[in-house]
Order: C-alpha cells, then structure tokens, then sequence
C-alpha cells in the first residue's frame, strides 16, 4: 500500500452556491499545504518557512489555541477532552499558508487517520471575519471509515455569514486518499430547505519551491484574495437586498460533535 507523503500541495476549486434567499454563485481557484501535523517542523523549503516570515510560511498561532503551542498536542487533547477515543494514528492539516505574512482561512481541515491510512475523522476549524473561530467534528459513531459518499449532519452552532442566523443544519462530506481530496459542506434550515453549497475539491502535487512559486505568480496574493471576495460577495448579496443580521454572541462552547 503506498504511503501518503508527509507533506504536500492541493491545487483546488471552490464552488459556493446560495439558494436563499435570492441566487449567487461563485468559483474560484485557491491552493492549500497539507501535512502530517507531527512532522510541522519539517516545513522548511527557500520560499517556505515556519513561525517565520517568508513569502511563504506557516505559523502555529494561526491554528489551534492561537498562542503558538504545539498543535498536535492541542488536537490530540481536544479529541481526549471530548470523549473521542478513536484509533488515530495520523493527523493531517489542510490549509492556506500565509503570503507575505498574511493569512485568513475561512475553513482549514484536519484529517484523522487510522494506522491503514483509512479516514476517520475530519475536524473542521471554521474561522469567520470577526476574529472568532469554531470546530466540527466528523465521524461516524463505531469510528470507522468515511465513505466517500458518506453524509454526515451537525448543528450549525457559529456565525459565518451576516446573511443566515446561527440554527439549521450542515450536511458534510469528505474525500481523503492517496488520490483525491475533496471536501463538501451544505447548509439547510431547520425544515430541511437547502440554503447553501459548497465544496472544495483539490488535486494533489509536491510542495516544493519551485511549485510554491508558480502558484505565487499564477494566484497573486492569494490570501488577500480570499478575503476580498468574502466582501465583494457580501456587497453583492445587499445589492441584491438580502437581510444583514448582526453577528450574535458566540457559544462559550466552540467544538461540535456530528449527530
């Protein structure tokens, strides 16, 4: 069985589609590092660096408890402190690297395997534009493999968009292999009307510099973009007079188990 690199690059297209309460849609292309969070220190290349600025790098504040700890001991006692005893042998963190020391990830994706390689679980760190953030974990009750078709349903518990309210339901499906890498997430309301539709789905190629800086010059300031069509999409959404709510208090609580 061929064993899935320690670290890598994912080239994907997000597609994100709202229903209700008028239609927009939008696809664009963004990339991601992926890693076995217990090899991190291993991320050292000529244009990538770690806790350190460069025009690539990741930082370990970005993630976890925010104050530069180590993350695989955050998620490890997250899964204890939660009742979650699973058999995971690796973690993988999929998520966009900074550029030029700047980063905004509205969803990084962390891939608990077992000792086959086989997906487990899937931890979805939800960040919104107001500075807070909130988990998702996925898996099915007896912990074992994710089918690639597999649905799974959790409460929505956190703001993301100024234009829905913090109740219904997300509707999650992941894809993680030596092949393919994808990852669904759909939003509906409390009486099973589809809202919203997003997916990500990547193609898997090595992180090194060279291919760091064809994406560079190929998604300039990637990061920055991000959050600019956040905004731009949101203006677009209040041309089309769609409700603004303001964001509610956030739950104490910021980890949520699937159903």
């Amino acid at each position: 069985m061929a064993t899935i690199k320690s670290s890598f690059m994912c080239l994907a297209q997000v597609f994100h589609k709202r229903l209700l309460p008028s239609v927009n849609q939008f696809s664009y292309q963004v990339f991601y590092i992926c890693f076995d969070i217990s090899k991190v220190k291993n991320l050292c290349l000529k244009f990538f660096s770690l806790n350190r600025f460069n025009l690539f790098s990741f930082y370990e504040k970005d993630h976890g408890k925010r104050d530069g700890s180590s993350l695989d001991g955050w998620i490890k006692k997250l899964l204890l402190e939660n009742n979650i005893n699973c058999k995971i042998e690796k973690i993988f963190l999929m998520t966009h690297p900074r550029v030029l020391g700047y980063v905004f990830n509205p969803v990084s994706f962390w891939f608990c395997l077992n000792n086959e390689e086989k997906l487990i679980a899937v931890l979805a760190e939800v960040n919104n534009t107001f500075g807070e953030n909130h988990n998702y974990f996925i898996s099915n009750a007896d912990y074992s493999e994710i089918g690639e078709n597999q649905w799974f349903e959790a409460n929505k518990q956190f703001h993301v968009s100024p234009f829905f309210e913090v109740k219904g339901i997300y509707k999650f499906r992941f894809i993680f292999n030596q092949n393919k890498i994808a990852a669904s997430i759909d939003y509906f309301s409390n009486s099973g009307q589809k809202n919203l539709l997003t997916q990500v789905v990547c193609k898997k190629t090595d992180l090194t510099s060279k291919a760091l800086l064809q994406q560079f010059f190929k998604i300039p300031l990637m990061t920055i973009k991000v959050v600019f069509l956040i905004h731009w999409q949101a203006l677009k959404l209040l041309y089309k007079k769609n409700k603004y709510i303001p964001k509610p208090k956030k739950l104490t609580k910021n980890f949520t188990i699937n159903q």
